[in-house]
């Protein structure tokens, strides 16, 4: 018994499978492009506006972290007159004092700021203040030699009770 068998083309299927193919290799190339797109959204970095926002406390507030803070200031001179502390320890701690006053009083967290980045942010006698510590705490002995403790701790007083 002989059977013979006729064999159709590799590709003799109807339009519509291709059609069928076609719209889902197109439905998985805009969910890879979306997810891609989420992705990139997602790591993407907030944009800031450049300076952070001061908070500007009410005066009666105010008053009262001035207070504190010229307080923390001549419980640290007191130190340094009586040789409890050195200069540049002094002057360690005069920028601590000084950096907290200003987070407490603005919000803004100057911590890891540097010089530039501080008179970068505009605050009206706060390059003045930090100028104060920023020198002695840092330079070699050397340099510390000409500025007087006594007198910056003054001047940060004076810079803490006029700030507004």
């Amino acid at each position: 018994m002989e059977t013979t068998v006729t064999l159709q083309k590799v590709f003799e299927y109807s339009w519509w499978v291709a059609l069928i193919a076609g719209i889902v290799l197109a439905i998985a190339a805009i969910l890879v492009l979306y997810s891609v797109i989420v992705l990139i959204k997602a790591n993407r970095k907030p944009k800031t506006s450049g300076a952070p926002k001061v908070r500007n406390l009410p005066p009666q507030f105010l008053y009262i972290v001035k207070g504190k803070y010229v307080n923390e200031l001549q419980k640290l001179l007191g130190k340094y007159t009586q040789n409890k502390i050195g200069k540049r320890e002094a002057y360690q701690k005069l920028s601590v004092v000084i950096r907290k006053f200003v987070h407490e009083a603005t919000g803004i967290n100057v911590e890891n700021y540097t010089a530039k980045e501080v008179k970068a942010l505009g605050i009206r006698n706060l390059d003045q203040l930090m100028e104060e510590y920023y020198v002695p705490e840092f330079a070699e002995d050397e340099r510390a030699e000409e500025k007087d403790f006594v007198s910056s701790c003054n001047t940060a007083a004076g810079v803490i009770k006029s700030w507004s």
